[in-house]
């Protein structure tokens, strides 16, 4: 069940739950925070197998973020086909390489030397899906620039993140440590947290959301 405030007003759809198809803290707290009735289910696809074969077709990160956000929506709308299910993906994409989260610090250290004094793009895909129909799909590319980076720096700063430093792509959240290695970002904060949530509630708006007190 959803962990909101029973006393508090809840934007909600008239006839259609919503659910979340990811585990990422940050879209669900996203979520909540905004006061959105949902559910959060991860769907749990190998997302590196899949990327891994759509690099061997070529596929643009623009399609392959949309393919993987549409793949996790469609799992859980199979499982729950009456709710509104809603996905994103997010690609880091830096000098036409795409990167996914670090699997070691040693990696991670890696990634930011990349990374350090370039700007790079968050491709971030979002679907909603019922009964596994696509009604909503969208692409933003914020872009990140880091400032450069020292040995120092790095080694900093990766002391501070620990086992964090492998949440992401970038190395970075930008809620939090993040705002030390970053010096500019292009793009709305909503999205660069990994979800477009303004543009979808614009959708969810015209499909009936509204704000209910029961």
């Amino acid at each position: 069940m959803p962990s909101m405030d029973s006393t508090k007003p809840k934007w909600q759809l008239p006839q259609n739950p919503i659910i979340l198809a990811t585990e990422s803290m940050a879209r669900r707290r996203m979520f909540e925070d905004a006061g959105i009735l949902h559910n959060a289910i991860a769907a749990n696809l190998d997302e590196d197998a899949l990327s891994a074969a759509a690099a061997h077709e070529n596929i643009s990160p623009t399609d392959t973020a949309s393919m993987l956000a549409e793949a996790k929506a469609m799992k859980i709308s199979a499982q729950h086909p009456s709710a509104l299910v809603i996905a994103s993906d997010q690609l880091l994409v830096c000098e036409g390489v795409i990167y996914g989260k670090p699997k070691t610090l040693a990696e991670a250290k890696t990634r930011l030397n990349t990374l350090s004094g370039k700007t790079h793009e968050l491709v971030t895909a979002a679907v909603i899906i019922l009964a596994n129909q696509r009604l909503w799909h969208i692409v933003k590319s914020p872009k990140i620039s880091l400032r450069d980076l020292s040995e120092h720096d790095i080694a900093s700063y990766l002391a501070a993140m620990a086992e964090e430093a492998m949440l992401t792509p970038g190395v970075y959240m930008i809620e939090t440590l993040g705002a030390h290695i970053i010096s500019k970002m292009e793009g709305c904060s909503y999205t660069i947290l990994g979800f477009p949530l303004l543009e979808c509630l614009e959708y969810l708006r015209r499909f009936g959301m509204e704000a209910r007190t029961s």
